[in-house]
């Protein structure tokens, strides 16, 4: 895909080291592995004799084509994974492909204008100091990663194909200019070539935006052309067709849209809840959107401002880079000009209204893509958790890699729910190759497996100590195996390179059809993990229909996910992992106790649980300006972290305080007052009644076997 010269000359791939081929009999080692333990022995066998036959047969053929194609390519992957993965997907890049951030609050307050206006003058910058090299080259801990995709990053936009979509890279001069979406019209605001400084600029850009949201009325629904790129893609590249034939104005202004910079929605909408701001950043109500573009920023009437990006050509590592640039100089702009200083916008700035025509038959395509995406969101379940017992920080002193810890988390959150682990997908980046981005980290090993099959189907018979040694070997192969990954030696890039290495008329081995082969990359937990402070939310929707999308991040002392499926559960499968989590850090912290040492903890639980309640029941004595303090605060009303994810979050309110209010029993109990006294008084005695319930239901259970 030809991208942005000027880009490619700053910043070459070529002088990194290609994405290698592995070896055949490496990459049938390596199925073998993660495969086994997802099928029965019938059935594994049977696609073993078919693997086989494959490794004698056709593979060595399909394999010297690879190499012969890798020694006349930068990158012997890069034009058939796009195909693969995103240009022949027919399905709607809305809730199946596109991917959402969402941010953390500024300091102080913004108005919408003012930080749409900086987030603008953010990314501009950006984007001249990508073009004229003075970006610096990305790495991870000193090794040097590939910039290719940044040639993608602005001026490009997806189109729907009959069969296949593609996208366009416009030139500097062609996308020059921004895409303003509000109450479902578009605008185009042009900047000139050389801005000023910083903050005349925003004063300039601000004006122009609060003139559109001053004036322009709503479209209605029924009207909007943003809607109809949340469609299925046929459906879409149909309604496209049919927008270009109505006239020669709605050609015009549709180039003008998809060759935009970048767009911005200026949302009329005000998220609050953790769920209502993620849902808004994914979907929204589709109207102020254009989901085809290479990015949009969503900056929302209350002041809270997102980010949704189009997945084809770059990831969301990628994107992350431009992000932190705007979200920190947006935080600096509230602290130090949070109002306008300009009366009207500067000369070189302007906006104008971009018309679209209509008649019967692109209103009944828009009235389509309408009910089609009140469906799709009707039938999802987007829930999030926040995990705040522990973080990053407690794992690693569990001595244990932070993201294999999580991805063990949710496989026993998935079979604690269905009995079973399914085939379970974690993007790994190749970025340290010539145009790499990502390969396949299938997180199901036997090791995995045993350890769930531990946990909960035999956790009476099944020591606390074998169980540990379980867990940290799952952990340990899911490290290895990411680690491989990264190096090029995967599994899934392989064999989709000698299944289109097959030439036009030539029979397709058996293998690529067989039920283990297909099933075992049926996603069924597709996941993957960015972690950064200035994301509050972040995910994108489920790869395959009866799966789950999981997004996650790892922050030093908490924990957090965005679970999106079509109502298989979401909140529930919330619920599983936070209960996954508290059992393993249990599990790794307590392996080496006594069952009396458990005991012993499980009584003092006991006890301050009793001390508390006869507390709570009688009047009690101030114990400090400090404590009185926390109590005042602690009986104010409070906005709960998110309206369907409260039972699935661990409150951390740093809030109250209980030391030396009632007394600790022994060292145990001691330890338990101290980790409570971060918590208000309404919650102690909800938060100590969990604690003793999963000591006695749960881990107490598994953790004093009868036997072994």
């Amino acid at each position: 895909m030809p991208g942005n010269s000027t880009i490619s000359q700053m910043y070459p791939s070529s002088s990194l080291q290609k994405l290698p081929i592995p070896e055949l009999h490496d990459t049938v080692s390596r199925f073998v592995t993660v495969a086994r333990p997802l099928f029965s022995e019938a059935e594994f066998e049977s696609c073993m004799a078919k693997l086989n036959d494959f490794v004698t047969n056709e593979g060595p053929v399909l394999q010297a084509r690879l190499k012969e194609r890798a020694s006349t390519r930068e990158n012997w992957l890069e034009e058939w994974w796009n195909e693969y993965a995103y240009f022949s997907n027919r399905a709607s890049v809305c809730f199946n492909v596109n991917y959402f951030f969402g941010f953390r609050s500024t300091p102080q307050p913004l108005s919408q204008a003012r930080l749409a206006a900086s987030l603008i003058e953010s990314s501009v910058r950006f984007r001249d100091d990508l073009e004229s090299g003075r970006l610096e080259h990305d790495n991870i801990r000193g090794k040097a990663m590939c910039m290719h995709q940044y040639q993608y990053v602005f001026g490009t936009c997806r189109h729907p194909g009959a069969s296949t979509d593609w996208t366009e890279v416009y030139s500097r001069t062609e996308s020059s200019h921004i895409a303003v979406a509000h109450k479902g019209r578009f605008f185009v605001l042009r900047v000139p070539e050389v801005m000023g400084d910083r903050q005349s600029t925003v004063d300039s850009i601000e004006r122009l935006l609060q003139k559109i949201i001053d004036s322009a009325e709503n479209l209605g629904r029924t009207r909007s052309i943003g809607i109809l790129t949340a469609a299925l893609r046929d459906d879409w590249f149909a309604a496209r067709e049919c927008l270009l034939q109505v006239s020669v104005d709605n050609s015009a202004s549709l180039h003008a849209l998809e060759s935009a910079a970048f767009l911005v929605s200026l949302d009329t909408a005000s998220p609050t809840t953790h769920k209502e701001f993620s849902l808004a950043c994914h979907c929204g109500d589709g109207v102020d959107r254009f989901f085809d573009k290479n990015f949009q920023i969503i900056v929302f009437a209350n002041g809270r401002y997102g980010f949704n990006g189009e997945h084809s050509l770059t990831d969301a590592t990628t994107d992350m880079r431009l992000c932190n640039t705007m979200v920190r100089e947006a935080e600096a702009l509230s602290l130090e000009h949070p109002l306008s200083l300009g009366a009207v916008a500067a000369d070189g700035f302007g906006a104008e209204e971009l018309k679209f025509s209509y008649n019967s038959a692109l209103i009944s395509h828009i009235h389509k893509a309408i009910d089609y995406f009140d469906t799709t969101v009707a039938a999802h379940e987007l829930s999030t958790l926040t995990f705040d017992s522990y973080g990053k920080e407690n794992i690693k002193k569990m001595q244990v890699s932070p993201d294999a810890f999580v991805q063990m988390a949710m496989q026993l959150a998935y079979y604690r729910k269905y009995r079973y682990v399914p085939p379970t997908y974690e993007s790994a980046s190749t970025k340290a190759f010539s145009r790499g981005r990502t390969e396949t980290s299938r997180s199901v090993s036997h090791h995995s497996v045993e350890w769930c099959k531990a946990m909960v189907d035999s956790p009476e018979t099944t020591s606390l100590q074998t169980k540990s040694e379980l867990l940290r070997q799952a952990i340990a192969h899911q490290s290895q195996f990411t680690a491989q990954c990264a190096k090029g030696n995967g599994i899934d890039r392989h064999m989709l390179g000698l299944e289109y290495a097959l030439l036009a008329g030539e029979e397709k081995p058996a293998i690529f059809t067989d039920p283990v082969f297909t099933g075992s990359r049926h996603w069924k937990l597709s996941t993957s993990q960015i972690s950064d402070s200035i994301l509050h939310a972040y995910g994108w929707g489920e790869v395959v229909d009866d799966g789950f999308g999981v997004a996650y991040r790892i922050e030093n002392e908490s924990l957090h996910f965005n679970v999106v499926s079509q109502r298989l559960g979401s909140a529930r499968l919330c619920q599983y992992l936070s209960d996954a989590l508290m059992d393993m850090r249990f599990l790794l912290t307590n392996a080496h106790k006594q069952p009396h040492e458990i005991m012993a903890e499980v009584d003092a639980v006991a006890n301050a649980l009793t001390s508390i309640k006869l507390l709570s029941s009688s009047p009690r004595r101030p114990l400090s300006a400090q404590s009185e303090a926390a109590d005042a605060h602690a009986s104010s009303p409070r906005t709960p972290a998110s309206e369907a994810d409260t039972a699935a979050t661990t409150s951390t309110q740093k809030s109250g305080t209980f030391r030396g209010s009632f007394p600790a029993e022994t060292e145990s109990a001691g330890a338990m007052v101290d980790e409570l006294e971060r918590l208000p008084s309404n919650e102690v005695i909800c938060a100590l009644e969990t604690r003793l319930s999963r000591f006695v239901k749960e881990s107490l259970y598994w953790a004093l076997p009868s036997t072994s």
